[in-house]
């Protein structure tokens, strides 16, 4: 598990930890259905995903 949580990081473009519990999260735009589903289950019902940034950066 602790692989899918070192990918999630790499999907996230920004995040933000809010008052009364809530994490704002803003994902690349080609971040698969699934980066989605592991952010709620990190961080609970009190996530709220942003629109996407642009894609994901390519390694140099």
């Amino acid at each position: 598990m602790e692989k899918r949580q070192k990918e999630l990081e790499g999907w996230v473009a920004s995040m933000v930890r809010g008052d009364l519990g809530y994490t704002y999260i803003r994902l690349y735009a080609d971040a698969p259905d699934w980066v989605r589903d592991l952010a709620v289950n990190r961080f609970g019902k009190g996530t709220v995903f942003l629109p996407p940034a642009q894609s994901r950066p390519r390694a140099a």
